[in-house]
């Protein structure tokens, strides 16, 4: 018979194996489910449903009492985007916060979905002033935007404008009080000089006006004619200033009463005082250069803040001034509001120029009719070149008084990003004091209801509700990600080459393992902690979560060091930043160093193709570019007459000097397509649509000619960043098939793309020969050094040797 302590033991010796079986069995089952998880695919991050920008995901009404929520995803069965528009009522979700046994979420009490072939089926929406709907623009077949009103009280969608106009901007008070401007009808195709003569004056024209006369795109480039239009008590007619039209596309924002506009106008001619005062923040490219422009088709043409009496059509300069974001401060906070008097307009980016004419920064400014004054309200700080600092983010008037002012601070700290509000008011004498300032709007009290968007680097967006202290989410729009397995994706830091730290995404492979060293892929173009982005920056080219659910692993950059944009250190610095970090990732152990691959898309084409034409330590096995500058000879020449010769003279700013003369040699140390006999890394190259194809055709062509491994891809679509389906998949999928073949030796069984890895075999030769080729030179050299070595002992110099200079240079 046991002894009481002989039962005890017994029962904690059961206890324990029971325990570790239990451990053991839900280890088992963790792992089964984690292997059971279908890797996360570009299919899937098309169809994952995403609210944008979070400061337009979510639109209260002004009285409070609906908001509405914007939704999107892509659908490749119909190779559409699809919106959704979603209308709550406020008090729905609040009696839900406050019944916590309450556990289904209210459902919307209206939902408006419209379908597009790219992004934005549904834009532009904002609530009305009374609260009566919203106005957005609407869709049609043949790509027209038309203007209409959805009212979720009635459930009713009213066209403000017919579908044969294609509107471009608006601004509405009530649904018989509203401005906007229609897309001038002779732009549609572009004139030439005379269609039955046999030639054509091109002196003056853009290539691509020249080539692609109806290209939609080129068209974008070349011409922005619009004519403003205006509804008041119902009635419609066209704004003219004495007797002639006003050309016009920019933003609208419609006086309370109606009977004005604040806008942007196109400047014909533009004063030399204005290369100089506004210092831009970065660098030495301003944008703004003296000298008469065409305001009729200049696409990016300088502006400056007006306001426009809509009867007589009489127009006031309001800053003498070109817009902040033209001189390269930024895209941020440049929305006009105004005062509920009508007496005054808040203009949260404008330059006010000083009385000495020395360089200015922008401000928050308001500008007040009754006094005809315009003061500032808080100067823009100048935040460092890696963007720490403080941005204005948007300004408005506080419940309308024109004496006190809320503006929308972006703060980057350390690469962290956070929100704070700074109220000012006016002290009466054209000064402004700050009184308060937050982390929370204050015009909104703990009372009440607010609507979020909660997600974050590893988690999902939800929409989430909270009041007096509750929070719960009210939706999840993507319960499908559960069932997939996307690795882990966190924040890594790096010191730079001036010992400063740096931050990235790191998206770890799904079943990663400490010590096993795994491909990697730099993608090179934007990163945020904050937000949850499956490609980890753009959607076009970057795939980091489907490229992650393979085995590789990605890091998402956006500073790799103190570049100086728009200077000659920006290419080279780049590049030192990239072999940096990636040395960084293989002394870690995380990453094999023969199994490295490069993305750049947009300006950090120019930064990659830097890289692989820089000495370096790193040998990128891969590497893509797509639509983006590479400050090249030929793209030179392409920017000839197109916007002020504004793209030109960025490109000399890049490499330092004009490429004629002696400043040809220049380019042909610097400019990246000079040197291609440099680059040992097979290339895809991807253009979208025949313009962007032209614009990235040099770096193809030139490693044909040198027999080097290039693939050239055209995709079907003018969007720079990608949005329809069919074209996401076959960018973010493209370079998820690219990295896979040459980091991994993997190909796609899928029959659709035998032709595509037929090709690519053919280049793996070719790199295998050039390779082989360049491996027998570098013995031949080491060799021939040898020689000359032992010709030396002997008192024999070789004539290919360069003499053996001493201190003195003889």
């Amino acid at each position: 018979m046991r002894s009481n302590r002989e039962v005890v033991l017994f029962h904690n010796s059961k206890a324990i194996l029971l325990l570790s079986l239990a451990l053991t069995s839900a280890a088992f089952l963790s792992a089964t489910e984690s292997q059971a998880k279908r890797p996360f695919t570009v299919t899937d991050e098309i169809g994952l449903t995403h609210f944008g920008d979070e400061a337009d995901g979510v639109q209260f009404s002004p009285d409070r009492k609906y908001f509405a929520v914007l939704a999107r995803h892509g659908r490749l069965n119909g190779n559409v985007v699809e919106d959704s528009l979603r209308f709550y009522l406020s008090q729905d979700v609040g009696n839900f916060l406050d019944r916590s046994d309450e556990s289904q979420p209210p459902s919307p009490i209206w939902k408006i979905t419209r379908s597009k072939d790219t992004d934005g089926a549904i834009s532009n929406w904002r609530w009305l002033p009374d609260s009566a709907g919203v106005a957005f623009f609407e869709h049609s077949s043949d790509g027209h935007q038309r203007l209409v009103l959805a009212e979720p009280r009635a459930k009713t969608i009213t066209a403000l404008t017919p579908p044969e106009e294609n509107v471009k901007t608006f601004d509405v008070r009530d649904r018989r009080n509203y401005v906007f401007s229609v897309a001038d009808s002779s732009t549609a195709k572009v004139p030439r000089d005379d269609d039955e003569m046999a030639e054509v004056v091109g002196t003056g024209k853009t290539l691509y006006e020249l080539l692609f006369p109806n290209d939609s795109r080129a068209r974008s480039l070349s011409s922005h004619r619009s004519h403003l239009w205006v509804v008041i008590d119902g009635k419609r007619f066209e704004v003219k200033q004495n007797g002639a039209p006003i050309l016009y596309s920019e933003d609208l924002f419609l006086s309370p009463d109606g009977k004005s506009v604040v806008t942007t106008l196109p400047v014909s001619d533009i004063p030399p005082s204005w290369e100089t005062l506004f210092a831009p923040p970065y660098g030495t490219f301003s944008g703004v250069h003296a000298g008469h422009q065409n305001i009729e088709l200049a696409a990016f043409s300088i502006r400056r803040y007006v306001l426009i009496n809509l009867q007589s059509g009489l127009t006031e300069i309001l800053t003498d001034a070109p817009l902040p974001w033209q001189a390269i401060w930024g895209d941020a906070g440049y929305y006009p509001s105004w005062s509920s008097d009508g007496k005054a307009i808040l203009l949260s980016a404008a330059f006010l120029p000083s009385d000495d004419n020395a360089p200015v920064r922008p401000c928050v400014a308001v500008v007040n009719f009754s006094s005809n004054t315009r003061d500032c309200v808080v100067m823009w700080s100048r935040p460092e070149k890696n963007l720490e600092g403080t941005w204005v983010r948007d300004a408005r008037f506080v419940d309308g008084n024109k004496n006190r002012v809320l503006v929308k601070l972006i703060v980057i700290d350390h690469g962290k990003r956070s929100i704070e509000w700074a109220e000012y008011r006016s002290n009466g004498d054209r000064t402004w004091q700050l009184v308060a300032k937050t982390e929370n709007d204050p015009e909104h009290t703990n009372d009440d209801l607010k609507v979020t968007i909660k997600q974050g680097l590893n988690d999902p967006p939800v929409l989430m509700a909270s009041l007096r202290g509750n929070s719960r989410a009210i939706w999840d729009p993507n319960p499908q990600l559960k069932n997939l397995g996307m690795g882990q994706a966190s924040v890594y830091t790096w010191k730079d080459q001036d010992g400063q730290e740096r931050r990235g995404g790191l998206y770890k492979p799904t079943d990663f393992k400490p010590g096993q060293r795994y491909p990697l892929v730099i993608q090179t173009h934007g990163f945020s902690d904050s937000l949850f982005l499956p490609s980890g920056g753009i959607t076009t080219a970057f795939a980091a979560r489907a490229l992650a659910a393979a085995g590789i692993m990605v890091l998402q950059v956006q500073d790799v060091g103190n570049c100086g944009e728009g200077t000659p250190d920006e290419g080279p610095c780049n590049a030192s930043g990239y072999e940096i970090v990636a040395k960084r990732l293989v002394s870690k152990g995380f990453v094999d160093p023969d199994k490295i691959g490069l993305v750049g898309f947009s300006r950090t084409v120019y930064h990659v193709m830097q890289a692989l034409t820089t000495k370096s330590s790193v040998h990128y096995r891969a590497a893509s570019v797509t639509d983006g500058i590479m400050g090249s000879y030929f793209q030179y020449l392409l920017a000839a007459d197109l916007d002020q010769n504004s793209g030109a003279r960025e490109y000399v700013s890049l490499i330092g000097t004009p490429p004629f003369g002696e400043g040809l040699e220049t380019w042909l140390k610097k400019a990246s397509n000079f040197n291609l006999d440099k680059v040992d890394t097979p290339l895809l190259v991807v253009g979208e649509g025949p313009l962007s194809l032209l614009f990235m055709w040099e770096p193809y062509a030139g490693l044909r000619y040198l027999h080097k491994p290039v693939e050239l891809v055209m995709l079907k679509t003018e969007e720079h960043e990608v949005t329809n389906p069919a074209e996401r998949a076959a960018s973010q999928g493209g370079s998820v098939d690219w990295f896979r073949f040459w980091l991994q030796g993997y190909e796609d069984p899928d029959p659709a793309k035998a032709e595509q890895y037929k090709r690519w075999r053919e280049l793996k030769k070719l790199q295998a020969e050039n390779e082989k080729k360049a491996a027998t030179s570098t013995l031949w050299i080491d060799s021939a050094f040898d020689k000359a070595r032992s010709a030396q002992v002997v008192g024999v110099r070789p004539r290919y040797l360069r003499p053996n200079r001493g201190q003195n240079g003889r």
